[in-house]
């Protein structure tokens, strides 16, 4: 499974139908090679979150460079400013107690080039294991990036969902855990902090996507 997950990012100019505007020539064209698809506006909230989640799954890459070039011939419109992009694979964690996803959540992540490549594994491991003591967290899915474009060199991609969006700015964003294994990657006042940039980004869903 081949994913890519784009936040598109409006023009100042746009108004406010230009985000489902967007998501809906998006949705139109990935729908022809994709297995799922997710398009939609985002909540408020994020932090460089953009206007509109693209979040596709294909069976593999080649479905993805099938389609790629109309997708990018939507995006190439005046009324969208930027995109931040990401390409990757990897294996979903399962969520570890049932219920019906409505929300999904992205986060982009920008690792330092000279970070000790064991640093870079504790995060990773520290990251899923966020879903073992965090009880909103469903599925999940953190990833390498394979292919990058945007305002950063994106290095992760992590991805979850939450029954309710109490879940995620809740107990995911003040449990003891976070503050206590995740902050110290990204504030430089915590610890060894090896995340440079970031976008945290989240839409509604119907049902699972990850």
């Amino acid at each position: 499974m081949f994913k890519v997950t784009k936040l598109i990012h409006l023009g100042a100019d746009s108004d406010g139908s230009a985000a489902a505007s967007v998501a809906g020539r998006l949705q139109d064209v990935a729908a022809s090679r994709a297995r799922r698809v997710l398009v939609a506006p985002t909540l408020p909230g994020g932090i460089n979150g953009g206007d509109v989640i693209a979040h596709l799954h294909f069976d593999d890459e080649s479905d993805w460079r099938a389609v790629e070039p109309d997708i990018a011939a939507q995006l190439s419109v005046p009324e969208i400013g930027h995109v931040d992009s990401v390409g990757y694979t990897g294996v979903p964690t399962p969520a570890p107690r049932a219920f019906e996803p409505a929300v999904y959540r992205t986060l982009l992540v920008s690792v330092e080039n000279s970070a000790d490549p064991a640093v870079v594994q504790q995060f990773e491991s520290e990251t899923r294991a966020m879903s073992d003591y965090i009880r909103t967290i469903g599925t999940s899915q953190l990833s390498r990036v394979h292919e990058s474009a945007g305002a950063a060199r994106w290095t992760h991609v992590w991805e979850q969902e939450y029954a309710d969006l109490d879940g995620l700015s809740g107990p995911y964003m003040t449990h003891p855990y976070h503050w206590a294994h995740i902050d110290r990657w990204f504030d430089p006042e915590r610890g060894p902090r090896i995340v440079t940039r970031l976008c945290h980004s989240f839409c509604t869903i119907d049902g699972a996507i990850i």
